[in-house]
């Protein structure tokens, strides 16, 4: 359950929506669920328990495609709310451009008959469509790094980062000591593949630079633009290592990155009618 959480006027404050497991005690941390002390537990889908313009950065990575496509202006619009002006709102998601290009490379190149790339294929399809359609935790994608050796390893590392080595790790730990556990089996009964599928673990849609540039600029943020992970408006923002690791890699490489501002001067029947 949520509680109500007041901002004192001349704090400095960040907020991370949705921080899962990754996030950094100088902001305020936000999750459906508890990942760790300080989290506060609230449904992202509701209002967001804080006072308008109390915030001068706000923080989602990889939480957006998990929300039907018509709360994604809703859930803008709460970040566009919370901040003040002249504040940044960065936001992270799949990068559906990057997922196709790299499909249509992999297509091209298997048609040819290149083994490499066939791999390759099989692995993109996976990461466009698996977490769309899965009806159980983890999905064929959760399968597919169970091959040891796993196909076209390298590419799904350079594409996944350090979940996929944490993933692999842990998996090849316990096959070396034989304690492997079983898959889940799939639900077949209607009513547990529709709570799974409302669980919040799949993907409900996938954004590209132009659809989410568009959402952030109809929100009301000025000044949109792509970023590189490495690069934002939100002061030293690296020393939170949100979005690379602590040896300067990229976590989350699949990703689209992109930063709106709330302008300046925004009026009082603006901030209403958000």
């Amino acid at each position: 359950m949520s509680t109500y959480v007041p901002c004192h006027e001349n704090q400095h404050r960040l907020l991370n929506l949705g921080c899962g497991s990754r996030y950094h005690p100088a902001w305020v941390n936000v999750d459906f669920r508890s990942n760790g002390n300080g989290v506060i537990v609230h449904d992202l889908k509701k209002r967001l328990p804080f006072d308008d313009v109390s915030f001068d950065a706000v923080y989602h990575s990889h939480v957006l495609e998990h929300f039907p496509k018509h709360h994604a202006p809703l859930f803008l619009r709460e970040c566009f709310r919370v901040l003040r002006p002249g504040g940044i709102l960065r936001v992270v998601v799949p990068d559906l451009e990057q997922i196709v290009r790299l499909y249509l490379e992999a297509l091209e190149k298997s048609l040819q008959g290149n083994h490499e790339a066939q791999y390759r294929y099989e692995w993109i399809m996976l990461e466009l469509f698996d977490q769309m359609v899965r009806n159980v935790s983890g999905g064929d994608m959760f399968q597919y790094w169970r091959q040891n050796p796993m196909p076209a390893e390298a590419f799904v590392i350079a594409r996944m980062g350090s979940e996929v080595k944490n993933v692999l790790h842990d998996l090849r730990s316990r096959q070396s000591s034989s304690s492997n556990p079983r898959p889940p089996e799939a639900p077949r009964e209607p009513e547990a593949i529709g709570r799974f599928r409302l669980s919040g673990e799949v993907h409900q849609w996938m954004y590209d630079r132009y659809s989410l540039g568009k959402l952030l600029c109809e929100a009301g943020f000025e000044d949109v633009r792509v970023c590189r992970a490495d690069e934002s408006a939100i002061p030293d923002f690296n020393t939170y290592r949100l979005d690379i690791e602590s040896d300067g890699s990229v976590r989350k490489p699949d990703s689209l990155f992109m930063e709106g501002r709330k302008p300046a001067a925004v009026t009082v029947r603006e901030e209403r009618t958000t």
